[in-house]
């Protein structure tokens, strides 16, 4: 068998070095436009920041990995210029390569506006990440455009060496947050000390390197370097002009198994429309946990579909300033937007027992009012926030209701959290709020 593989990302390597356990003799071609494969994006605002200076940390493999011990065959830094679906082929660097089984996992690219481009950067692969971090050797402040996952983590990151502003558009940072929950993050963020404008975009940019002249609704200010965090396109061109079907919002359309609408096409990754499991409705979840599974299950089905791939959650988990500030699942605005009757319970706790004066935790949780069923959960946190997090996100997907949860048997050692843990707490309020004879 043939299989070509566009992209060398995390959705198109789990694929290929899926598909090569499936398959000791397949073909197996990945093509990548960048230098580089199997690396680690999450890992690159730490790179930037100082955490290690060697950018081949962030690599997980190194590329004889692939070449020598899983016989792929790896081509980087060429460009697929199409795809035959009639043929099936693809075009690349002046040549064909046929394929039986094609993986589309081709990411995303980040969103700058036409006008600032030649002012602005966006770190989005290796060579942004290499870019970037020779830039900024030797600067002292740097602007951030974005207030997102990315660019609150970079924000936060970023001002252990650097003087760094943030521009949001939005009226605080990380917007899936609920209103309750952003404030608390707001407060956060601003006794940091570092300077952020709310409810901001840049109107206009320009100047040269390390001497850059910003614009926005309150002003004009100097910036020796300005990097984008806006969001990422889809990069689904190629799908597109290969006649697959996209969804309105312009993702790869894929079924359960993750086949597009020509079945010897598989796509994965952050050009696809991924189904949430809570609502059972097509979104948005450009998230590495995501891609990596999504590529392997893709690496199965192409010798027969035979797992389907059940949707995600969008569990998102950032480091801001020491916290641990996460979501999963849907918020309040999804909720309502989709006509979920449902009910909520925010709460502040402590971390680990008493005696052992734990930090804060603020924790949120979203239910089915009509099921009980557990549909949501945001977090902050410096002390086990993430596992939290990971808790809600693991009762989410096993359907567990507020009963479930309340008795859901956590281990307890002080160091780690109160007996009564504030997933515990939550559950327990939610109950007696639905359950008001109780």
């Amino acid at each position: 068998m043939n299989i070509v593989v566009i992209g060398g990302g995390a959705a198109g390597m789990s694929a290929a070095s899926k598909a090569r356990r499936m398959d000791k003799t397949a073909r197996i071609t990945v093509i990548e436009q960048t230098g580089y494969v199997s690396y680690a994006e999450c890992g690159m605002p730490y790179y930037l920041s100082g955490y290690f200076e060697d950018s081949g940390e962030l690599l997980h493999y190194p590329l004889s990995e692939f070449t020598e011990h899983r016989n792929l065959e790896i081509i980087t830094g060429v460009k697929v210029e199409f795809i035959n679906p009639g043929e099936k082929y693809v075009f690349a660097g002046n040549k064909k390569f046929p394929y039986d089984k094609l993986v589309i996992a081709t990411g995303a690219e980040p969103r700058i506006p036409d006008e600032f481009k030649g002012y602005a950067y966006a770190l989005r692969n290796m060579d942004d990440a290499i870019g970037i971090k020779e830039k900024i050797k030797g600067l002292d402040n740097v602007t951030i455009i974005g207030a997102g996952v990315l660019g609150t983590e970079l924000f936060s990151l970023l001002s252990h060496k650097f003087k760094v502003k943030l521009i949001s558009k939005h009226e605080y940072v990380l917007p899936h947050m609920d209103t309750d929950m952003g404030n608390v993050l707001t407060s956060i963020v601003n006794e940091s000390g570092n300077e952020i404008e709310y409810n901001s975009v840049p109107s206009a940019i320009s100047g040269t390197p390390g001497n850059y002249q910003v614009t926005t609704g309150n002003g004009s200010f100097n910036t020796q370097i300005v990097i984008f965090a806006t969001g990422i396109k889809p990069s689904t061109e190629l799908a597109k002009k290969a006649g697959l079907e996209l969804t309105a919002d312009g993702l790869i359309k894929v079924n359960d198994f993750l086949q597009t609408s020509n079945p010897d096409i598989y796509a994965a990754g952050d050009n696809v429309a991924t189904k949430n499991i809570v609502t059972g409705s097509y979104g948005y979840y450009p998230l590495a946990q995501i891609a990596n599974k999504m590529g392997r299950t893709i690496g199965i089905n192409m010798f027969g579909n035979s797992r389907a791939f059940p949707g995600a959650l969008g569990t998102t988990i950032i480091n801001v300033f020491g916290y641990q500030v996460g979501y999963t699942g849907i918020n309040e605005a999804t909720a309502k937007k989709t006509g979920i009757d449902y009910g909520s319970v925010y709460i502040k706790a402590k971390s680990k027992s008493n005696y052992l004066h734990g930090s804060d935790i603020f924790l949120k949780i979203i239910y089915n009012k009509k099921t009980e069923e557990i549909m949501g959960g945001q977090i902050i946190g410096k002390d086990n926030a993430a596992w939290r997090l990971n808790v809600i996100a693991t009762a989410i997907s096993g359907h567990m209701n507020l009963y479930d949860l309340l008795y859901n048997d956590l281990g307890y050692e002080p160091e780690y959290g109160p007996v009564w843990d504030p997933i515990i707490i939550s559950a327990s309020l939610a109950l007696d709020k639905e359950n008001k004879k109780v």
